[in-house]
């Protein structure tokens, strides 16, 4: 018996990690604005959608446009966590570089 995922369960599925990645911009925008109480807000709403986005990836096997998709999806939210993050923690970055200045510099660690 194979199983043929449903189309609005895979549509739930995207959707949830489409307001994963609107949340992660808004927990961004906040970083830049220095507004750390707005991050935490929308930190707390994206646990949510976390929670949510678990229990629904065990029963839906996603098409493949759509695994492209949510790999660009989750590609953006990383790339907004790296940068919030940074701007969370500036000192690890210049730990990092006082630790491996080649790796500042493009050379090797």
């Amino acid at each position: 018996m194979t199983f043929e995922p449903q189309p609005q369960d895979a549509d739930s599925l995207i959707n949830l990690y489409r307001a994963i990645e609107r949340c992660s911009r808004a927990m961004l925008s906040a970083a830049l604005e220095g507004d750390w109480d707005a991050v935490s807000r929308e930190q707390q709403q994206c646990t949510v959608l976390i929670d949510q986005t678990r229990h629904l990836v065990p029963t839906v096997a996603l098409p493949k446009a759509e695994q492209r998709t949510r790999l660009q999806i989750m590609r953006q939210i990383l790339q907004n966590e790296a940068v919030i993050r940074r701007l969370a923690h500036p000192w690890t970055e210049r730990l990092e570089r006082q630790l491996f200045p080649n790796a500042a510099a493009g050379g090797r660690v």
